[in-house]
């Protein structure tokens, strides 16, 4: 703290330093005149040209006024979004400021803009680019980190408290953080002579409830042998509730912000018994809320796209397979699949397709009605789309079809079109900007040691998962919750 405060002060005293020089150059140079209405603001350039939030910038130029009054400067996305910088002074010709909390990894444009009475000026740096670094710190804030893949899930202080196995996560409109807990078997599991995991007979079907503000973790239901999956929340007035898929069968949970949370267990219904996916062996392993239409979606494992009123229960088959027609990775036909929906296109959802390690894109609004075979949704990230499943499969940072996945699970959206994938066997949280055309977007890792299982917090190159298979974005979009699935812990990753 001491250190940021007397780099703080000595960029400040440079300020005032170059103020009373520039003063100096007036008296000899003409330079640094008031704001001049009738002349253009130009902007020459900028240093430097890439930074964080508070990167200390001096922007060149001219009639840039010899004072703040009226003058602003704003980062301007890709999205047309105006970011206001913290202007400390101007000499006419220069600009000082810092950088405001901006978007990750965004290039942007800079506007100087001053207002006189009822008009403004502006000028923008249209070939001139600034390119913003988030940086990015991990911590460890539920849990205690441990190898014991027996341990138990106990209650109290975010410190003091245990995780079995944190598996899926969302949150609420207070930012209270929902888990559920569901061990994946990854080969690390002890089985018993009927092939069963201890690990699913002790806490197969736990629900936990992490108070943000107090910091403290809440157990709202231990062991059901039915274990529940990937959570949604539904923020509808007067119906707000969280919902939890059930693995099997047509059940889920619906845990209504209004009852306090109170465990509710619901039924998917069909128009009759043809309809039923389920009739067969079928599961679903997440649950998403359309904020614009206020129904539950559900991809199954055999791929079926269902749509529930969460009001009526009834249910309709959207789209009849939404997995590839080849084997998955490991010879079989179907996939877990997680998915969230674009916050920028509000009936576009973007569907991890873990078994096939790979992500698609489905718009809802080009599903034909009463056609639920000729609409499959479009491919949209990984090289197992072109080389398949087993190829296909690894970890390759770049361009959006050549880029490699392992086991994508749980998927979280920022406000900006940030969709940040779990990317459970490669140990390592992945970031794709979806507001870049998809002949340009690239997948990128956002922290993790790709290929590394351990455990250590840190910045995102030095940070450590093992086997992370649930995200969660916080509603500010500062921080990104992750579930380190092997090691008990839920993590947060500080996103400035």
């Amino acid at each position: 703290m001491k250190a940021t405060r007397l780099t703080t002060g000595l960029f400040f005293l440079a300020v005032a330093i170059g103020t009373v020089s520039c003063k100096k150059e007036r008296t000899d140079m003409t330079v640094g005149e008031a704001f001049d209405p009738s002349q253009a603001i130009t902007i020459s350039g900028f240093k430097p040209g890439t930074g964080g939030i508070a990167t200390q910038m001096i922007i060149d130029g001219t009639n840039f006024g010899n004072d703040t009054v009226g003058l602003s400067v704003y980062f301007v996305d890709s999205l047309g979004t105006r970011h206001k910088g913290g202007i400390v002074s101007s000499n006419g010709e220069k600009i000082y400021l810092t950088v405001p909390k901006l978007t990750y990894l965004r290039t942007l444009k800079l506007e100087v803009e001053k207002k006189l009475g009822d008009k403004t000026y502006v000028s923008k740096s249209e070939d001139m680019k600034f390119l913003y670094k988030t940086e990015v710190s991990v911590s460890t804030v539920i849990g205690q980190v441990s190898t014991n893949n027996q341990l138990p899930t106990v209650g109290g202080s975010f410190a003091g408290c245990t995780l079995s196995a944190p598996a899926y996560l969302t949150l609420d409109d207070e930012d209270n953080l929902f888990i559920c807990e569901r061990p994946h078997d990854f080969g690390l599991f002890a089985r018993d002579a009927a092939g069963r995991t201890s690990a699913s007979n002790t806490y197969a079907g736990n629900i936990l409830l992490g108070d943000t503000k107090n910091e403290t973790l809440t157990v709202l239901r231990y062991l059901n042998y039915e274990p529940v999956n990937a959570p949604t929340f539904s923020d509808e007035p007067g119906e707000e509730a969280i919902y939890f898929p059930e693995d099997r069968d047509r059940g889920y949970l619906r845990l209504r912000k209004g009852a306090n949370y109170a465990i509710q267990r619901q039924s998917m219904l069909f128009a009759n018994a043809d309809q039923n996916p389920f009739k067969d062996s079928n599961w679903k392993h997440s649950m998403l809320i359309n904020k614009k239409d206020k129904m539950l979606y559900t991809i199954l494992w055999k791929g079926q796209l269902i749509r529930i009123n969460p009001r009526t229960r009834q249910s309709e088959l959207l789209i009849e397979k939404v997995i590839p027609d080849v084997s998955n990775e490991k010879g079989g036909n179907g996939s877990d699949n997680y998915y969230i929906f674009s916050p920028l296109e509000p009936n576009v959802m973007y569907v991890a397709l873990c078994n096939y390690n790979m992500i698609k894109r489905i718009d809802l609004d080009k599903i034909p009605q009463g056609d639920p075979r000729s609409y499959r949704g479009t491919d949209y990230a990984g090289l197992a789309i072109s080389d398949g499943p087993v190829s296909g499969r690894g970890w390759e940072d770049g361009m959006l079809r050549q880029a490699k996945f392992n086991n994508p699970r749980q998927l979280a959206f920022t406000s900006d079109g940030k969709l940040y994938i779990a990317d459970t066997n490669n140990h390592c949280i992945r970031v794709i900007d979806t507001t870049i055309s998809e002949d340009q977007a690239v997948v990128n890792t956002a922290v993790g040691v790709p290929g590394t299982a351990g455990f250590r917090d840190g910045g995102p190159d030095q940070a450590l998962f093992n086997r992370p298979t649930g995200v969660a974005v916080s509603s500010d979009g500062a921080v990104l919750y992750v579930a380190d699935h092997m090691n008990h812990v839920i993590r947060k990753l500080a996103i400035q």
